[in-house]
């Protein structure tokens, strides 16, 4: 009997032994709200795998639907702006003109104003994610609220949203149903951090915003003579309502834009971060990957603690983490809808798409739906044809990894942005001819992607495998085409035989098959 207690009391010794660093680890799987502890973030492997998502910019400034010198998601702001008061010279100003001319004087007309005639009556969350299928993506982005702070979701933090006014539906909720529905990831778009900020000539002017009941939507910042600066009460404000949108709606992915770059939001920047990853963890995610996205701009994440995210640019070579793209169909500056304004052509949004992916980066590309909630015919156009691409080149792009060089030809070294990016301007502005390639491969590192921007007409030459060890490679094709393609190995690179043009069009895959590993170029 003692032999057996004691070799109980031996096991009950060990398994406590065993146990202890278990439930101090279990302790440590949650993230702090500091750098360090964020740092130990890793991006979801759906999101890599994705490549493409949609966004909308769609609210309270659709139905002015200006954009005159400036962004039309920006009228809220320089509806109120008196001549040479922006700071640029006249910029926005061609806004308050055509408020008078439309609307009336500001201090009769206001931006509140507004909310009655956004009515999102032809809006389908149903539609709006079958959209998402077609066009190709694998996650969607809803603007949850732009810098007007009009909340599109059913906030209990304020009664400036869409269910109390306006719609009166909750659009964000709606979207996120329809959209997991049909086994897409969601994401939610804040930019209410700069709130504060964004109705600064409503206040130095004495228009709306001076009376208090409108406070909670045009905000009542403090000042700095005049310039407006964050107080405690903005940025408890910001932390408590994005808290709530992250808690409600549970996303996939959280989108910011560069509101909360002062170095006052950096406590509710790492509490957020921390509150956001530990409840990635808890809806299934793990420690270091708990499953969910922050996109941020600049700096105002460390590098490694969440996604970074250029807009309207890209990397100019391959990124250690992936990272991501966000952009517009529209040229320019605007993003929300403007009739009459012409859209991106197809073809550009694939090059851009292609090069991205070369560099391990995501496309975040953003419509533009009528105040209605209607998408214009050609934006409706676009996302089909870059759909019918991807649903036959998809291979191509969706769960693939970068190549040990990202492409070739003379588009690969453009003028930089003040960041060592790539613009958009820069980079697909001019366009690609058919000497420009990028490269992905599969996830095994058996399949190597080389796509052609433009069609090669006879023959397509890889000068990236020039010399490289080629005795592994079994085949080639062009995607959509089952004909094995002849090919040689020069000094100028590998020439490869090409059939006739395929019936797609915009970029060119071929799949060169290895019986091994991919060589890399050298």
């Amino acid at each position: 009997m003692k032999i057996l207690l004691s070799i109980f009391v031996i096991v009950l010794t060990v398994t406590a032994c065993t146990q202890k660093p278990q439930k101090e680890n279990s302790d440590t799987k949650t993230y702090n709200a500091d750098w360090e502890s964020l740092k130990n973030y890793t991006a979801p492997e759906w999101y890599e795998d994705a490549k493409l998502g949609f966004w909308v910019h769609w609210g309270v400034y659709s139905v002015p639907a200006f954009a005159g010198d400036h962004a039309s998601e920006w009228y809220g702001r320089w509806m109120y702006s008196q001549d040479g008061q922006s700071g640029k010279k006249n910029r926005g100003y061609k806004h308050h003109q055509h408020h008078l001319k439309t609307y009336g004087d500001p201090s009769e007309f206001g931006y509140k104003d507004f909310i009655p005639l956004f009515k999102a009556e032809n809006f389908n969350a149903d539609e709006w994610a079958d959209l998402c299928v077609k066009g190709g993506a694998k996650f969607f982005t809803m603007m949850a609220a732009h810098h007007d702070a009009f909340c599109m979701w059913d906030t209990k933090l304020s009664k400036w949203n869409s269910v109390n006014m306006g719609p009166k539906r909750d659009l964000v909720g709606e979207m996120a149903k329809a959209v997991r529905k049909r086994g897409l990831y969601y994401g939610v778009s804040n930019h209410t951090a700069w709130n504060y900020q964004f109705f600064e000539h409503n206040h130095k002017n004495g228009y709306d915003a001076k009376d208090t009941a409108y406070q909670d939507l045009y905000g009542n910042p403090d000042f700095d003579g005049r310039k407006p600066v964050a107080s405690k009460r903005d940025l408890d404000r910001w932390l408590e309502r994005t808290k709530e949108l992250c808690d409600m709606y549970q996303p996939d992915l959280y989108y910011f834009d560069w509101g909360f770059r002062r170095p006052y939001f950096e406590p509710g920047r790492q509490a957020f971060g921390a509150h956001y990853y530990n409840k990635g963890i808890e809806w299934g995610g793990k420690f270091g990957a708990p499953g969910v996205v922050i996109n941020y701009k600049g700096e105002h994440y460390p590098a490694g603690s969440a996604v970074n995210d250029i807009e309207r640019g890209r990397m100019n070579n391959i990124a250690e983490m992936v990272w991501q793209t966000d952009d517009c169909v529209y040229d320019g500056h605007t993003w929300g809808y403007v009739p009459n304004i012409p859209i991106k052509p197809t073809n550009r949004i694939v090059d851009e798409l292609v090069d991205i992916v070369s560099k391990r980066g995501v496309l975040m590309l953003s419509f533009a739906p009528r105040a209605d909630g209607s998408f214009p015919d050609e934006q409706l156009k676009l996302a089909k044809e870059l759909g019918d691409w991807l649903n036959t080149c998809g291979e191509a792009i969706y769960s693939t990894r970068p190549w040990n060089v990202f492409g070739e030809g003379p588009a690969t070294n453009k003028n930089l942005n003040y960041n060592g990016q790539a613009t958009d301007h820069d980079i697909n502005g001019v366009g690609y001819c058919s000497e420009d390639i990028r490269f992905t491969r599969n996830k095994a590192n058996t399949i190597l992607y080389a796509i052609a921007l433009d069609w090669p007409a006879d023959k397509m030459v890889i000068t990236s495998l020039a010399s490289s060890d080629l005795k592994d490679l079994q085949s080639i094709e062009l995607i959509g085409n089952k004909k094995t393609l002849n090919w040689k190995q020069t000094e100028k690179g590998l020439e490869i035989a090409l059939p006739e043009k395929p019936s797609y069009t915009h970029a060119y895959p071929l799949r060169l098959t290895f019986k091994n590993q991919i060589p890399s170029s050298k």
